[in-house]
């Protein structure tokens, strides 16, 4: 069974400056996770936040994509959104960058011919990413205009949490989709997978011992088939989650889709994607009701280098549509003298 409950509140933690800026301050935060049962090298949360100086005008929160690679540019984003007058938290998910599990590689662990392994790690970053907003406003620092930012493993995390709070007023999905039978037997981005499928239907000590038919493309794309269709019976997050659905379908955002207000959920696709097949980002996009969709010319990560445009979108939905706020986003970071 797959659950995103926790317990506990955050008494104990780590906070300090990383950087001082004329206009705002960059401050990293440590604690322990509230998950029960974290893999060995998760068990610290951390998080970015970058708070302006002057009254914010709203608070995002940013969720990054599977691996290292994507997470300096969102960074970048970050500080410049911060530049703009907007209170910025960017967590670090369990099984990336600095929270590697041990003896693992950084995004490798939410997709796993283990399903029960993968599952600690969905259900970990939903119950970490709660507890930092649950951090922030025991802080006092939680605005009203609260949004929510996710990049492709983040934006399946996203719709989880829309599904279970509505702490977010407006989620911004960027290059997400779901139906994950197609995803790891046909990204590009997942071929460790497969690659890990075949050593270990080969191995002798490992063949025969892959469960839920992971390692059959065909039979899991059949089961994953027929049960899309019996979604719409479940009243709620937790009859899913305890029903007898394949476990990597409750893993699924689309199996969230349908408790998320889709008034709330701004869609952005990649016309040249090719980390996310066409099937999977279309699946997702009509269970979540057809929202708001943007379609831009790029590919699944090549619009990370123009985190201008995005940031500006991201004040524009936010309602942050004076030019000189926007106009803070190309402005270098002047970062404050020590004295």
């Amino acid at each position: 069974m797959v659950s995103f409950e926790y317990s506990g509140k955050i008494e104990n933690f780590t906070q300090g400056y990383i950087m001082k800026s004329k206009r705002f301050r960059g401050i990293y935060t440590r604690f322990h996770t509230l998950y029960p049962n974290p893999e060995k090298g998760t068990e610290i949360v951390e998080y970015y936040l970058f708070d302006p100086k002057e009254e914010p005008v709203g608070i995002l929160f940013i969720l990054h994509g599977l691996g290292t690679s994507n997470i300096p540019f969102l960074l970048w984003m970050a500080t410049h959104l911060a530049n703009a007058n907007v209170r910025v938290v960017l967590p670090i998910l369990p099984g990336n960058f600095t929270r590697v599990a041990h003896g693992s590689v950084s995004g490798k662990d939410f997709f796993d011919a283990d399903v029960e392994k993968a599952t600690k790690f969905w259900e970990q970053s939903v119950v970490d990413v709660l507890s930092i907003v649950d951090h922030i406003k025991s802080q006092g620092m939680w605005i009203e205009n609260s949004h929510l930012f996710g990049f492709c493993l983040g934006g399946m995390i996203s719709v989880m949490i829309n599904a279970i709070r509505n702490d977010f007023k407006k989620t911004i999905l960027m290059t997400v989709g779901g139906e994950m039978a197609t995803l790891m037997w046909h990204s590009p981005t997942l071929a460790y997978f497969r690659r890990s499928i075949e050593k270990q239907k080969s191995g002798e000590k490992t063949k025969g011992g892959i469960k839920h038919f992971i390692d059959d493309q065909q039979k899991l794309k059949q089961i994953f088939e027929e049960q899309l269709r019996t979604l719409r019976q479940f009243q709620s997050v937790e009859e899913m989650q305890s029903s007898n659905i394949h476990p990597y379908l409750k893993l699924d955002p689309i199996a969230y889709a349908q408790f998320v207000d889709k008034k709330k959920i701004i869609f952005v696709e990649a016309l040249f994607d090719k980390a996310l097949p066409l099937r999977s980002r279309k699946l997702l996009w009509e269970a979540l009701g057809r929202p708001k969709r943007y379609i831009i010319p790029s590919g699944h990560v090549t619009w990370l280098p123009f985190g201008f445009f995005v940031g500006r979108f991201i004040l524009q939905n936010m309602g942050i549509r004076e030019f000189k706020k926007q106009m803070e986003l190309l402005k270098k970071i002047e970062i404050e003298e020590k004295k």
